[in-house]
């Protein structure tokens, strides 16, 4: 079982929005690819981009 699933979470804020309605969630799957530096990072980005790949670029 996941971890979040055995830990109890407080009750949502009255005006928070919650899941989206109908068929505004989309799935997504992703990939986090650590690399050296930098310039390593944005190598691969411009590999994977040209290969017809979205990315998403960050830093922490």
């Amino acid at each position: 079982m996941p971890k979040s699933q055995t830990i109890p979470l407080p009750p949502l804020p009255a005006d928070t929005h919650g899941k989206p309605k109908g068929k505004r969630y989309k799935q997504q799957f992703g990939v986090i690819a650590l690399v050296q530096d930098e310039q390593a990072q944005k190598a691969l980005f411009e590999r994977l981009t040209s290969e017809g790949l979205k990315c998403k670029v960050v830093n922490t």
